[in-house]
């Protein structure tokens, strides 16, 4: 038996058939009435939850069976009963075949409530008792009575179910799409805030001066790469003097822009690839040979790395070649493929530049500035100086030793004297001499220029700037170079010391040569290198015309020694031989 309600009225049934025995209509007038009332709307929040924790313990099959029962059950004929307020008449009653599970701590609290707002206990459980078992035996019944559905019916409530799985698919998809929705319209206002924000920092509120500058490697610094506007004047703080540009990497620059001093960040970077020469190369069998002696005039901002993309076969006699791989700080690389010629070494190396020497008492002394060792096979070979013999502390003269072996073991000796005397007074140091010699060289040399060029430019400036006067202090070459660069005037000493100081500062190797025969007069020239052997080298303006004394020969030198009263001769053992041909380097 159950009871529920419709449209403000109570009905209660025994039977789900058409014939509705037993069914007792409730009477408005009894006292009963109003009570029954009352107490059911007082149970209708409990029924309610009780609803929905039945549908979280009913299986779906269940639900179903209910949904189509229910149909049937409220078409059937309904009268308004009087049950005698039995609690069971309140209680939802599942007209499938199976009775719902209500879970125990429900029906012990509902048993409490009911017993204790009920008036008349001893009639509601009497009554109770009576019916439960007539309702369990009358579902059981319907029941047995209810007929199959049919496969239209079945059909239908599968097409039912499958909608409502559709409809809540929808539903999701929907309040899915919503949230993304919202999600992207959130992040684009968040975005364009952002961008707003950068804007405005940067129009009102940015420095004048960029964060980083890239330059590359072997330019020069100027202020305005580093200013982001051009009308902006700024000037360096640091010493840029100091700042590498030959050698990728970063560096912090600092700059006074708008009365503040701002940092920022320079990076070098090598983006060209380096170049270089092939030198072709004769190296004794299974002799060593480097990569770095396969190229020569290597072009590149920064340093260069030379390497063999294979290394040569010099085992055997004969022609072969290499190609060596040049790779710069910035990771550029090149190509250059150099001829090796192996042979059996038999020939020893040539010790160019040897000559006299001068030196003063407690002073340091050069004893290789002028020497020059040439071999067969190797391109740059070191020379080994003995000079053990040679005091420092006491004035004289005293013999200098030098060594050279190449890498087959043949050996070269050379040796020479050096002058050890007093300092003069007002001595001149190096240092000060080149530096006058370096104003010179900045007027009268441009940057590209050969050696070649660059002596004549220093025999031509020597010749028209210096006057002749038989006058000079010929105690130390700095000296008489200072009177050249200060007085500008001299005797031949002056000429001979203030080229030598032009020479050495331009980078052009050069020797000191002395006339051997004083009885008449003594005379200072040089011999210069500019890379196709030495040549004489004399400034010197002579009276009579042919006087052109630059780059000559032995052969041409002598001759006008010879014609001029022995104006230049020279002891040959102490020097290099020169070509006996004229200079054709450019």
């Amino acid at each position: 038996m159950g009871t529920y309600r419709k449209r403000g009225r109570y009905y209660t049934s025994t039977g789900y058939s058409e014939e509705f025995d037993g069914y007792s209509e409730v009477s408005p007038e009894q006292p009963e009435y109003a009570a029954y009332q009352e107490e059911a709307a007082d149970y209708q929040p409990e029924y309610a939850a009780y609803q929905e924790e039945a549908a979280d313990y009913q299986p779906e099959y269940y639900q179903e069976q209910y949904e189509d029962y229910g149909a049937e059950y409220q078409d059937a004929r309904q009268t308004a009963v009087y049950d005698n307020y039995s609690p069971q008449s309140y209680r939802y009653h599942d007209y499938s075949s199976q009775q719902l599970r209500q879970p125990r701590w429900h029906a012990d609290y509902s048993d409490r409530q009911r017993a204790s707002a009920y008036p008349y206990p001893r009639y509601g459980r009497v009554q109770e008792t009576q019916e439960v078992p007539q309702q369990e035996e009358g579902n059981h019944e319907r029941a047995a009575r209810r007929p199959e559905p049919d496969g239209e019916e079945l059909q239908r409530r599968r097409e039912a179910r499958r909608h409502r799985r559709i409809r809540e698919e929808k539903r999701r998809r929907r309040r899915k799409r919503l949230i993304i929705a919202l999600s992207v319209r959130l992040a684009c206002m968040l975005t364009a805030l952002f961008i707003v924000i950068s804007l405005f920092r940067l129009l009102f509120f940015g420095s004048p001066v960029r964060r980083k500058v890239r330059v590359e490697a072997g330019t020069e610094l100027d202020v305005k790469d580093f200013l982001k506007k051009e009308k902006v004047k700024g000037e360096f703080v640091t010493d840029i003097s100091k700042v590498r540009l030959d050698h990728v990497g970063e560096q912090e620059i600092v700059l006074e822009v708008k009365g503040k001093k701002r940092k920022s960040r320079l990076i070098v970077e090598d983006t060209k690839a380096p170049k270089a020469d092939p030198v072709p190369a004769v190296i004794d069998v299974d002799g060593k040979l480097k990569a770095k002696e396969l190229v020569d005039n290597i072009e590149d901002a920064t340093d260069v790395k030379c390497s063999f993309k294979k290394k040569p076969d010099l085992s055997k006699k004969g022609s072969t070649s290499a190609v060596v791989i040049l790779t710069d700080e910035g990771g550029n690389t090149a190509e250059v493929e150099a001829d090796i010629e192996v042979i059996i070494d038999k020939e020893a190396p040539v010790i160019d530049g040897v000559a006299p020497l001068t030196g003063f008492i407690g002073e340091p002394i050069s004893y290789k500035s002028t020497i020059t060792v040439t071999d067969n096979c190797v391109r740059d070979m070191d020379v080994t100086v003995d000079n053990s013999k040679v005091d420092t502390k006491t004035a004289g003269t005293y013999d200098v030793f030098y060594t050279a072996v190449d890498r087959a073991g043949n050996k070269a000796e050379a040796s020479t004297v050096i002058t050890i005397k007093e300092k003069p007074q007002n001595y001149v140091t190096p240092e000060e001499v080149l530096e006058e010699a370096d104003e010179v060289l900045k007027e009268i040399t441009k940057k590209g220029m050969t050696k070649k060029e660059k002596a004549k430019a220093i025999y031509e400036w020597a010749r028209m700037n210096i006057g002749y006067v038989n006058k000079s202090e010929k105690d130390s070459w700095t000296n008489g170079a200072h009177q050249g660069f200060t007085e500008k005037s001299g005797d031949c000493f002056v000429f001979f010391a203030t080229a030598k100081a032009l020479l050495t500062q331009a980078g052009i190797p050069n020797l000191d040569v002395v006339k051997s025969d004083t009885s008449h007069s003594s005379h200072y020239w040089s011999l210069i290198d500019c890379g196709d052997g030495w040549y004489h080298f004399d400034a010197t303006p002579r009276m009579g015309g042919g006087d052109d004394f630059f780059m000559k020969t032995d052969a041409q030198i002598l001759k006008y020694s010879k014609n001029h009263r022995n104006s230049h001769i020279f002891d040959q053992s102490l020097y290099p031989a020169t070509p006996t041909e004229e200079s054709t380097v450019k």
